[in-house]
């Protein structure tokens, strides 16, 4: 279902910092500095010449050469209409993908269409996951001697709650960090080595969310990160990544494959923690039904 460590397959679509995630594992030192210096400086830093590319991340420029054919790539031309294809998504707003009034169809042609994108998107999200970041991520979430920070954006706040409201359920300690500037201010003070912060930003990415969350890593906390294809710029902090197709219908970008990831992850956690967890949920669930039992008394 997602990106094997031991055999990761040669990309042939995907963003470029999706393909070195593909890859990375089976890169070379010198290969590694290359694709660590694309990444660092997203999505502009690998527009420029070979040499300089080569210059900055301290290699040849067939080692540049090399990284790019490992990508899938036919040439080094290829790989900057890739950057600037993807540079041109990060702009888009919903006005310039906004659908003509007569591009509609029939009510077959339309749910066809939208069966066609979301399964497009959860094939995208899914099969471009890597192991170990997810692995990484269920193992600190599934650690209730660890608490747990949660946080999203003006629309990813509702895969913020929902996966909040889930842990919640299975282990103690979650908190789920609000819009209020005098919350997030308090929950920043509380960080330190052993917290866990879940952010969720996706394009157009919301500086606000960013900064929190590069302040938490700054604070050592170990940062989750859910974001797209393109990558939020919190990308760079981050310990544990988690991207997700955001393709879906225009004219907004989807949130099919952000809520499937969210979901993918609460069930590994409950998985992880395992009995602990479900005499929690039960123990939850008994309090619930004798409080509404109290209520129609």
């Amino acid at each position: 279902m997602w990106v094997s460590e031991t055999n990761p397959p040669i990309p042939a679509q995907g963003t470029v910092p999706e393909r070195i995630r593909v890859i990375r594992s089976r890169l070379s030192p010198s290969e590694v500095a290359v694709a660590s210096t694309i990444i660092d400086r997203y999505p502009t830093g690998g527009l420029v010449p070979i040499a300089q590319l080569a210059a900055d991340a301290g290699v040849s420029g067939p080692t540049v050469l090399r990284l790019v054919c490992k990508l899938g790539f036919d040439g080094y031309g290829e790989f900057h209409a890739a950057l600037r294809a993807e540079i041109q998504e990060r702009i888009l707003s919903p006005v310039d993908v906004y659908p003509a009034a007569n591009c509609g169809g029939s009510d077959q042609e339309i749910t066809t269409q939208a069966q066609a994108a979301y399964y497009e998107c959860l094939q995208a999200t899914l099969s471009q996951l890597r192991e170990s970041e997810l692995k990484s991520a269920v193992s600190v979430l599934s650690d209730p001697e660890r608490p747990v920070y949660v946080l999203g954006g003006g629309v990813s706040g509702v895969l913020a709650s929902h996966l909040c409201i889930h842990l919640s359920l299975l282990r103690p300690r979650v908190t789920h960090v609000g819009s209020n500037g005098f919350v997030r201010s308090s929950g920043i003070a509380d960080l330190g080595p052993r917290s866990v912060v879940v952010v969720f930003d996706y394009r157009h990415y919301q500086e606000t969310t960013v900064n929190w969350g590069a302040e938490a890593a700054g604070r050592k906390a170990h940062l989750v990160l859910f974001t797209d294809q393109y990558l939020s710029p919190l990308a760079q902090h981050a310990t544990s990544l988690l991207t997700c197709s955001t393709k879906g219908l225009n004219p907004f970008d989807s949130l099919v494959g952000a809520l499937a990831l969210t979901e993918l992850v609460v069930a590994e956690v409950a998985r992880a923690i395992g009995a602990p967890a479900n005499k929690r949920l039960t123990d939850l669930l008994a309090l619930q039904q004798d409080n509404e039992s109290r209520l129609e008394a």
